[in-house]
């Protein structure tokens, strides 16, 4: 009988359904994948603001470990659902580069104490304004608004993507762009698009996975993962709440709560894409408000636990059509294991020896599937001129002016709100307003 359930959902879109629950040991397998994907991402935001700030390594440590174990809290809490907070749908949740600019102007203006006040009076103003004006925020986010902002995500990691395959900020023997970092990226990214394109079953579905452990086994055999931070690393160790104190300064507020308002764009986005790949549908207003509210609620507990507000993985949406599981029982184990891994910083420390280059060529081929995801959303709509002018200005603005770099000397919240995904948003968000329904 399960051989031929499994049988007939491959036959379909999707191998494991919303409400299925797969197998533990596939399951875990499943979950990994995410674990490791959001692991990738949410080293980088602490490395990247300490190398502003001059954070220390036992600092960025520990805030690694704190913007670890809340993650996994925000992403079980979204995938299971807690009364009316929660999507119950797939959704990764973590700290990401949007928070980076706004971290470090208000930590070197107010100190790190202020951002925190920040973070946690910006999330309940965040909270209180789903929690009465859901229908309004909603009016602002269409579906196009929505599709165009995951197609400015992938195209805005796209060249990040590529410069972890070359080494980033950490290369592999040979240096930046060294023949060992390319070797490495190229071969997991060959792995996950043969995988995907030609295996069958449970090995199509793990394509992701067995691209990322070809690509960590190659770079054993090569020598080029350094085992002393895991050596070194304890392994338990409990977050300690309010450990850099907490102070309230309007300013800073001000400037969260309209980060918070352009990330809801941002997460808006990811659920449509989410609901899209995982049920061929849009989200529903319970969904929606479920998961933004939950957003808001884990972003308050975030900076409750020293650092930044929780934003949806994007990556997420890749993963989801790359293996077609879309169980909320593989995101739930996933919220679980990251927990685990805030709690034990040697199991932390140990997914953090992945390579730039083996999670570079996984990204990018994400990235091309989220790519993807964001266009079957926009084209839920009819592509009237109307839309075709949010899709095409709003890309123009957050892409033009974020890869060129014109708003620099610009005041930062200016520089933050008008490029990039954020200035995707805010484009898209106000052409939404302001074009006639007719034109």
């Amino acid at each position: 009988m399960k051989r031929e359930r499994e049988t007939v959902h491959q036959r379909g879109r999707l191998v494991y359904r919303l409400e299925e629950t797969p197998p533990m040991g596939r399951r875990l397998l499943y979950a990994m994948q995410f674990v490791i994907i959001f692991i990738g991402s949410i080293v980088l935001v602490p490395m990247l603001a300490a190398d502003d700030l001059g954070w220390g390594p036992e600092q960025v440590t520990f805030l690694l470990q704190c913007a670890i174990f809340t993650g996994g809290i925000a992403t079980f809490v979204q995938a299971k659902g807690l009364g009316p907070v929660g999507a119950r749908l797939p959704i990764l949740l973590g700290t990401t580069f949007v928070v980076i600019t706004p971290l470090v102007a208000i930590t070197t203006e107010y100190g790190y104490d202020a951002f925190l006040g920040a973070v946690i009076a910006g999330g309940v103003v965040y909270v209180l304004l789903v929690w009465f004006g859901f229908r309004f925020l909603r009016k602002l986010f269409s579906s196009t608004v929505s599709g165009t902002l995951v197609i400015s995500i992938a195209l805005t990691l796209a060249p990040s993507c590529a410069d972890m395959m070359a080494g980033g900020s950490n290369p592999v023997g040979g240096g930046y762009n060294g023949w060992q970092n390319w070797v490495l990226a190229v071969i997991t990214m060959g792995i996950c698009l043969v995988g995907h394109c030609f295996g069958k079953g449970f090995l199509k579905t793990t394509s992701l996975f067995f691209g990322l452990a070809t690509g960590y086994i190659l770079a054993l055999v090569m020598g080029v993962i350094p085992f002393e931070k895991v050596e070194e690393a304890a392994w338990i160790s409990l977050p300690r709440p309010f450990a850099y104190g907490v102070s309230f300064h309007l300013q800073p507020i001000l400037i969260m709560v309209v980060i918070y308002l352009v990330t809801a764009v941002e997460f808006i986005g990811d659920t449509t894409a989410t609901a899209m790949v995982c049920e061929d549908r849009l989200p529903t207003q319970r969904e929606l408000r479920g998961g933004i509210l939950c957003d808001a609620l884990s972003s308050v507990l975030s900076g409750v636990f020293n650092f930044a507000p929780n934003i949806s993985y994007s990556d997420g949406v890749g993963i989801i059509g790359s293996t077609r599981v879309a169980s909320r029982a593989v995101m739930m184990t996933s919220g679980v294991l990251i927990t685990l891994a805030g709690l034990v910083p040697k199991f932390s420390a140990l997914l953090y020896t992945m390579p730039a280059p083996v999670l570079g060529g996984a990204c990018l081929f994400l990235t091309g599937i989220m790519l993807m995801a964001g266009i079957e959303v926009v084209l839920t709509q009819p592509l009237t001129l109307r839309n075709s002018v949010i899709i095409g200005t709003s890309l123009a603005v957050g892409i033009g002016f974020g890869f060129s770099g014109v708003l620099e000397q610009a005041p930062v919240l200016v520089c933050t709100l008008f490029s990039g995904i954020p200035g995707t948003a805010l484009t898209g968000v106000f052409l939404n307003l302001v074009l006639p329904s007719n034109h």
